[in-house]
């Protein structure tokens, strides 16, 4: 078999994380592991070349490797933080351009960021083709039809110009089809990435079945759950454990999208006895006591759950599907089992009100044990059911200037300053909330413990480093 420099450029393709954002640790880029074993598999020589842990310059990269293909993964397009927006289109564009400076090799996009702005995005970043939805093996069947000559109208989710010079896109067939593929772990790349505080990802479904009004999941992966097998998971999880990985996160939209998915892959994984431990997202619906216990004898120590409201009026409004009562006893199991927890809180978003907001504030407290992370507003996205509600597009307002500048729903009477005020006040008194992202000070303590060893999510230290931020902060007051 040729090395990977050996092989004809048309058989050489870099893969590029061009993913800065490192709030609250960098995110390991599982996406280009599934492409990374799609194209291997295929006979492909391949390279990574990641913005946060490769020494060399991409320019460098590019010079010694000698691709014929450089593929871009672009993760997210802003922070998703209303009090504090901020776009990555611009950092795309800039690595595009230096990109054209650099090699005549064709550029081609993807990435979640890019599958939800596919036709905005491929026309700003002036690459040759783009492929939204699961890309492992759309990529390796738009290279190799490039090489051959052959028909691209059957590459799923391929974004490209027709002759007359209109973006064309593929219908995204891949929704349809099993999900069985399985990434290729760089060795090197999960080091660098554990030194920085990264957790490995383990994607055990694609595809949400759910109608969340803001969630862009369906648009990205297709509204049916297309599940792994246990036996898969466990061959993956057996895989990283042998790479000196001891704890993962399971990085489903949800994992109990079915509850005997979940009762499957824990089976599995207890029978297995790894020794991995980890952490996932849950819906805090049909999650009995017993089935939390399975999760965790399977090695389950974290849960974030995504309840976004403790107030049912605003829960309905959001498009979910369970009450506060549900998040109360999913979170009483929860504590009782000796298992982490947080929520996710979106305040603001269509339905709230001031009362609404008290009320989740005030239900907070009653859940033992419970750390929080509050955002302010709503980001909109085209093709949720908010942006359909919206309507912006009736309204002359385009998706390109919503990819362009960060917009987000907040319901009046309220504002930014006023909401993030206010939930300011509340975290000097409590501190099991994070208001978007934790100071830089916290951060540095968070490498720290890193460095030494620890695993796993960090909202422990984070409340008690905000308790003794708080009391110094109140010992300076006095004097």
């Amino acid at each position: 078999m040729l090395s990977e420099s050996s092989q004809p450029a048309g058989r050489r393709v870099l893969l590029a994380n061009l993913n800065r954002h490192d709030q609250p640790y960098p995110v390991y880029p599982l996406g280009l592991a599934y492409l990374e074993r799609g194209l291997r598999s295929a006979g492909f020589g391949t390279r990574i070349w990641d913005a946060h842990v490769s020494a060399e310059t991409l320019e460098a990269c590019i010079g010694s490797f000698g691709p014929g293909y450089v593929a871009l993964s672009m993760r997210n397009v802003d922070n998703v933080q209303c009090h504090n927006p901020r776009s990555f289109v611009g950092e795309l564009l800039d690595c595009c351009r230096r990109i054209r400076a650099a090699t005549g090799a064709r550029l081609i996009l993807g990435g979640s960021g890019f599958s939800i702005f596919p036709r905005e995005l491929f026309e700003l970043a002036g690459v040759d083709y783009g492929v939204l939805g699961d890309g492992e093996t759309a990529l390796v069947q738009l290279i190799e039809g490039l090489e051959s000559g052959g028909s691209l109208d059957g590459v799923s989710g391929l974004v490209r110009r027709d002759a007359a010079g209109s973006v064309r896109i593929n219908p995204c067939s891949t929704r349809d089809t099993p999900f069985s593929t399985e990434p290729a772990h760089d060795p090197q790349l999960l080091r660098a990435y554990a030194a920085r505080g990264s957790v490995p990802g383990v994607q055990t479904q694609r595809g949400c079945p759910l109608r969340c009004c803001y969630c862009t999941y369906p648009l990205i992966e297709g509204n049916r759950s297309r599940l792994r097998s246990g036996a898969d998971v466990v061959r993956e999880m057996r895989e990283l454990r042998s790479l000196g990985v001891k704890y993962t996160f399971i990085v489903d939209s949800v994992f109990n999208t079915r509850t005997d998915h979940v009762a499957e892959v824990c089976e599995a994984l207890v029978a297995a006895d790894l020794g991995m431990e980890w952490q996932c997202f849950l819906r805090p619906a049909n999650l009995t006591r017993e089935l939390l216990e399975l999760m965790r004898r399977a090695g389950m120590r974290n849960v974030e759950f995504g309840s976004d409201s403790l107030s049912d009026p605003v829960l309905r409004r959001y498009g979910k599907s369970f009450t506060y009562e549900d998040i109360r006893r999913s979170s009483l199991h929860a504590h009782e089992l000796g298992i982490k927890y947080s929520h996710f809180l979106i305040f603001g978003g269509p339905g709230e009100t001031q009362a609404s907001v008290e009320e989740t504030l005030e239900r907070a407290q009653s859940l033992p044990g419970a750390f929080f992370f509050a955002a302010i507003g709503m980001r909109i996205y085209p093709g949720t059911p908010l942006w359909r509600d919206l309507a912006a597009e009736r309204k002359g307002e385009t998706t390109a200037e919503y990819l362009a500048m960060p917009r987000f729903f907040l319901e009046p009477p309220f504002a930014v300053d006023g909401l993030y005020g206010r939930l300011r006040q509340l975290q000097r008194r409590r501190h099991n909330w994070v208001i978007g992202d934790p100071p830089p000070e916290f951060l540095e303590t968070m490498a720290r413990l890193r460095g030494r060893g620890v695993r796993g999510p960090m909202w422990e230290y984070i409340e008690t480093l905000q308790r003794i931020a708080s009391a110094r902060d109140g010992a300076r007051g006095a004097d």
